[in-house]
């Protein structure tokens, strides 16, 4: 803009003209590319999804914690299922790892109670099904597999505003079978 600002006034100072077609084109050069510039960096910064599996732009770690076992009146659970009842078919898990109290988002978890501890939606993340099998062996079905991506700090990322931020939390909640979750409708 200030470049633009001081051709302007030169052309119309110094050559007392009121229009170029050179300048007029360079100011439409530099318009357009700082637009498409401004752009790449709107698109970076808020549309990125990066693949989970990229591992030149994300670190990823996969955390175990046991489930604690919840006794109530009719049943003991280890996760309860909240289900609201409005137009998006949300769900809420609740469950407790080492004394704390957790709430996580359907679209953020899953319950896997199959034989096979990865089950459809788990299925899209990087989860080891070797290192989940020995997790079912240690807490006997009974655990939080908590997948976090990171990005790294890389000069992509570092333009998007992402480098160092956490990219994706994912919970994988196992229980060893159904009568373990608490519907509450």
């Amino acid at each position: 803009v200030q470049n633009i600002r001081r051709r302007r006034l030169k052309m119309i100072i110094q050559r007392q003209h009121k229009f170029e077609w050179g300048n007029f084109l360079l100011s439409l050069l530099e318009v357009v590319s700082f637009c498409l510039l401004a752009l790449g960096l709107v698109k970076l910064t808020f549309f990125d999804d990066p693949n989970l599996t990229d591992s030149s732009r994300i670190t990823s770690s996969v955390a175990y914690k046991p489930l604690v076992l919840r006794p109530s009146a009719s049943q003991s659970y280890y996760v309860k299922v909240k289900s609201t009842r409005n137009s998006d078919l949300s769900q809420q898990y609740v469950f407790y790892i080492e004394g704390k109290k957790y709430t996580v988002p359907s679209h953020l978890a899953t319950i896997s109670y199959e034989k096979d501890p990865i089950n459809v939606t788990a299925s899209a993340l990087p989860f080891s099904r070797k290192a989940l099998k020995q997790e079912d062996s240690r807490y006997q079905q009974a655990y939080v597999a908590i997948y976090t991506a990171s990005y790294k700090n890389t000069a992509i990322n570092g333009l998007g505003l992402h480098a160092g931020r956490q990219a994706k939390r994912f919970y994988l909640i196992r229980v060893p079978d159904s009568s373990f979750i608490s519907k509450n409708q």
